[in-house]
């Protein structure tokens, strides 16, 4: 790890939106060495110390990696050192890396970790960006603050030694998700809240997200899980979904009756791979409405095999190795992430890639409720190569009037049939949802790679849908 450059300013005053607006992020670069004390780095000021600065507050912390990822993201060559703010822009000291409560020697200062950055607007007036904010969220990309445990000076090229990891080894990115995603693991913001280098303001914030999600988790519990450990299944049967997704059907060995779960949720899969040194674990969603008792079904993509031939992956296991006959352990399902089918709120369930099988789990359950539940479901994928269970969704929309099937494919092939295959073209993408929706007064269920979850969240936040109902 390393100080690749120490950055600061003096606030400064900007016509902003027909507004004045004093600010302290337009840092620039300092050579030579630098004293950080207590409060701040020499030079350096805020404009707004009641939401900038102060002691949890003193030095802003920015990795270069991530600056590199928004010069891609954003095709901007402007992003030198300190445009974020930061005061120090270093190098291998990433949100995924770092603990809340490590401590650092820099140079002369002893520095501990203390919270993750929260971006104001005056992020997106620096950026010439409306909207950067939520965009700079949900990349899990923001940086962290440090507290001064020891003043002393700092220069570019200073090296980093991590003296102490912090308590628990909750990283920055955590801090973050559970502070805006998931809000509801009491389990482990209790942990967090046991990190002394927590500021009071924090804690406060926490507990009172505790509070809220013991009010929530009344109306709205997971299920315990329906057995411990690992019991044995036989698998009954091996459907090809399309070119590159096969579903499995599994039957437990012992012939009891198969405990019911929740549309959304996964199994775990405990499996023994050649190549593999021990068996490895694996989570699946469930494809399939509850009321089938008799079996579970998982679908699954075959992956890209690795690099080496001789490991094979948890899903090329499956799709090369595993057919009907084959035994599995399997733990309960279990998920945070699932549909109530009892509920009348319109709900859309939006899917990218193989992120559709917790949502055909979800909208068998709705058919399945007789509850006539308004539900819109829109699915993205490549083409018909890659496009699993198009029929099935289809047929739910013919035979219930409650639903709404929409299909994009982005590069769809001179075989596909539009108006049968598939709908429109191009990405999924909240401007599609404004097109198809009569409003947005609906709950909101997302399953996809990061890239398409974080660009559809980001798009649900600007188009006034509410974080509860994502």
């Amino acid at each position: 790890m390393k100080l690749i450059s120490v950055n600061v300013s003096k606030p400064k005053t900007m016509d902003h939106l027909g507004r004045r607006v004093s600010t302290g992020i337009y840092n620039e670069p300092v050579t030579g060495r630098v004293m950080v004390r207590k409060l701040n780095v020499d030079g350096d000021g805020q404009a707004d110390l009641t939401v900038h600065g102060g002691v949890y507050k003193a030095v802003y912390v920015y990795d270069l990696e991530n600056i590199r990822y928004w010069k891609q993201e954003l095709g901007r060559d402007d992003l030198g050192y300190g445009h974020f703010g930061e005061n120090f822009t270093v190098e291998g000291m990433t949100d995924d890396r770092i603990h809340i409560g490590d401590v650092f020697r820099i140079g002369g200062a002893l520095l501990e970790v203390t919270q993750p950055r929260l971006p104001c607007f005056k992020l997106e007036m620096k950026m010439d960006l409306p909207g950067f904010s939520r965009q700079f969220i949900t990349s899990g990309l923001l940086g962290f603050y440090f507290r001064v445990l020891e003043e002393g000076e700092v220069g570019a090229g200073d090296s980093i030694e991590r003296v102490k990891v912090g308590p628990e080894k909750i990283t920055v990115w955590e801090f973050a998700r559970l502070y805006y995603f998931d809000y509801n693991n009491q389990k482990r913001i209790r942990r967090l809240l046991r990190i002394p280098a927590i500021p009071p303001d924090w804690s406060r914030a926490f507990e009172e997200i505790l509070a809220a999600a013991g009010e929530r988790g009344k109306k709205r519990k997971t299920p315990e899980r329906a057995w411990k450990g690992f019991r044995n299944f036989i698998v009954d049967r091996k459907v090809s979904e399309s070119q590159t997704i096969t579903s499995f059907y599994l039957v437990p060995e012992d012939g009891e009756p198969l405990p019911i779960y929740l549309p959304g949720q996964f199994l775990t899969f405990r499996l023994s791979v050649p190549g593999q040194p021990k068996p490895i674990i694996r989570i699946y969603s469930l494809s399939e409405c509850p009321c089938h008792a008799e079996y579970y079904r998982v679908t699954i993509k075959r992956e890209s095999p690795p690099d080496d031939p001789a490991i094979i992956s948890g899903s090329n296991y499956f799709h090369n190795l595993v057919e009907s006959g084959t035994r599995l352990q399997v733990a309960a399902s279990r998920g945070d992430f699932f549909l109530n089918p009892q509920e009348e709120t319109p709900v859309v369930l939006i899917s990218s890639g193989v992120g559709l099988t917790p949502m055909i789990s979800m909208l068998n359950a709705i058919v399945d409720s007789g509850k006539n539940r308004p539900a819109w479901f829109i699915h993205g994928t490549r083409n018909g190569i890659h496009h699993a269970m198009c029929k099935h969704v289809r047929r739910a929309a013919a035979e219930n009037d409650n639903i709404t099937v929409h299909i994009r494919y982005s590069q769809p092939r001179p075989e596909d049939i539009k108006g049968r295959d598939y709908d429109s073209t191009g990405h999924v993408t909240v401007d599609l949802l404004k097109e198809l929706l009569p409003n947005n007064d609906m709950d909101f269920y997302l399953c996809g790679p990061p890239p398409f979850m974080n660009s559809m969240m980001r798009g649900l936040w600007e188009w006034g849908v509410p974080e509860s109902r994502i």
